[in-house]
């Protein structure tokens, strides 16, 4: 056998300083310190900072961070808690708001895996992580809960995108309840009479009161009009045609089905097309997440909207100023969904 070997490069052996950025920016250390600190209380022009920002890229210059900590009580991270057991695309929308609007504050970021059961549940646990400055959690609030009643979790700062409020934190988040109830209605109004809705097993079975599915039944016995559910098993397309495909074997096909996510409801779709019927002439079908694919989809997908683009900015922004001022009270933001109209409603 014959091996390739190429042989190590010699590393530099200077250490690039605040000096040197400062000397490449042509003002202070103290001025390049502010700005690599992200000191908010020095009132600095957004040249000078971006000077120091490009003089720290041309000369190499990488903050230690952990002498930061140390020296501020700062660490200048940010960490975020999800669950990653889901495939639920709109978390990859929201990390990439989040990661810009960190770019844009100077701040790293620290991903803290969960998944449903640790991070939503009865049995939420507060993860273990190094220290932060501040948290934002996705889907992750009964295990923010559980944080706060740590020893080092009492005091850092939190945002929830969700609905739970804890002390020195704040929650952003949107009307879900109410817009499924809209949506739902909606269907009553154009003549569906029979809806059933399609939701996980373990929805039903760890979440009796999840927000979308008490939309959708709050509509219905105001219409006085039968509650019906399909429980699915596998979050999944496939998944979820199989168990449509069930209910309608043993139901028939309702006037219409409303989907807990797009997913759901795309399966839905495909279940009622390969029984010979139609959408939304035979069946409406209307969805919840607004899914990439649900608009280029075999039959467009209406569905609900949720305002990710405006709640995640506002979220960084709270968690900022809270980092900023532990002593701000705690606030509950609450943001409108949209509905968007597509083929598969009427």
């Amino acid at each position: 056998m014959r091996r390739n070997t190429v042989p190590p490069k010699k590393q530099k052996s200077k250490r690039i300083t605040l000096h040197d950025v400062a000397a490449e920016a042509g003002v202070s250390i103290q001025t390049v310190s502010h700005v690599m600190t992200g000191n908010p209380t020095v009132k600095l022009p957004e040249a000078t900072r971006e000077r120091v920002r490009e003089a720290a890229k041309k000369v190499g210059y990488t903050p230690n961070r952990h002498a930061q900590a140390i020296r501020s009580g700062k660490t200048n991270v940010i960490g975020i808690w999800m669950p990653v057991d889901r495939p639920i695309v709109s978390y990859i929308r929201m990390l990439q708001l989040i990661s810009r609007e960190a770019k844009r504050t100077g701040h790293e970021l620290m991903i803290v895996p969960l998944d449903r059961e640790s991070g939503l549940s009865d049995q939420a646990i507060a993860p273990n992580m190094w220290p932060v400055d501040g948290i934002i959690a996705m889907d992750s609030g009964a295990a923010v809960e559980v944080y706060r009643e740590t020893p080092e979790g009492k005091t850092t700062p939190v945002v929830v995108i969700g609905y739970e409020l804890v002390s020195n934190g704040d929650a952003v988040a949107w009307n879900v309840t109410e817009s499924m109830k809209l949506a739902t209605e909606r269907l009553i109004a154009s003549g569906s009479r029979s809806i059933a809705y399609i939701t996980m097993d373990w929805q039903i079975r760890d979440f009796p009161y999840e927000r979308r599915r008490a939309g959708y039944m709050q509509a219905m016995e105001a219409a006085g009009l039968p509650i019906q559910i399909v429980v699915v098993d596998e979050e999944s397309r496939a998944g979820s045609t199989r168990a449509v495909k069930a209910h309608i074997a043993e139901h028939g096909i309702p006037d219409a089905f409303v989907g807990m996510t797009d997913m759901l409801a795309m399966g839905a779709v495909r279940a009622v097309t390969t029984s010979g019927k139609r959408v939304p002439e035979d069946c409406q079908v209307m969805g919840y997440g607004s899914h990439p694919d649900a608009e280029d989809f075999e039959v467009p997908m209406s569905t609900l909207r949720s305002p990710i683009g405006e709640v995640i900015p506002r979220a960084w922004e709270k968690l900022i100023k809270r980092i900023q001022d532990p002593s701000l009270p705690s606030e509950l933001e609450t943001y409108a969904m949209e509905f968007i109209k597509r083929d598969s409603t009427r």
